[in-house]
């Protein structure tokens, strides 16, 4: 199996479980729907094989970003791997771990864009 750890300021929101493909952004029909202004409606792309996880970039306005650097073309993921796409980053997992502890609740302020935590 595979899973994403989402994280958002430093802290995980959620996992999610990777099935073939996997789109992340804006729009709600994605399989990760990411409500940020930084988040393009289809921002990227996870695609599994039996082998491997690739990632692209579905042409964002603000790109995907791995170790530090956008990518241009697809890229195979490494177990540990973290990506950023817009404020939130995400990071590539065989198994989850036992931390959840440390897992938060996001909430949507009233103002545009902006979160906050409880």
């Amino acid at each position: 199996m595979a899973y994403l750890r989402h994280y958002w300021n430093g802290n995980t929101v959620t996992f999610y479980e990777i099935k073939e493909t996997v789109t992340i952004g804006r729009q709600k029909d994605c399989n990760i729907p990411i409500d940020d202004p930084t988040v393009s409606a289809m921002h990227a792309q996870l695609d599994l094989t039996k082998n491997d996880c690739t990632l692209s970039d579905l042409n964002s306005t603000n790109g995907v970003r791995l170790r530090g650097k956008n990518i241009e073309v697809p890229v195979t993921l490494q177990p540990g791997d973290l990506f950023s796409i817009g404020t939130h980053e995400f990071e590539y997992l065989l198994d989850i771990p036992n931390d959840l502890d440390r897992t938060l609740k996001i909430k949507k302020s009233w103002i545009p864009g902006v979160y906050f935590t409880e």
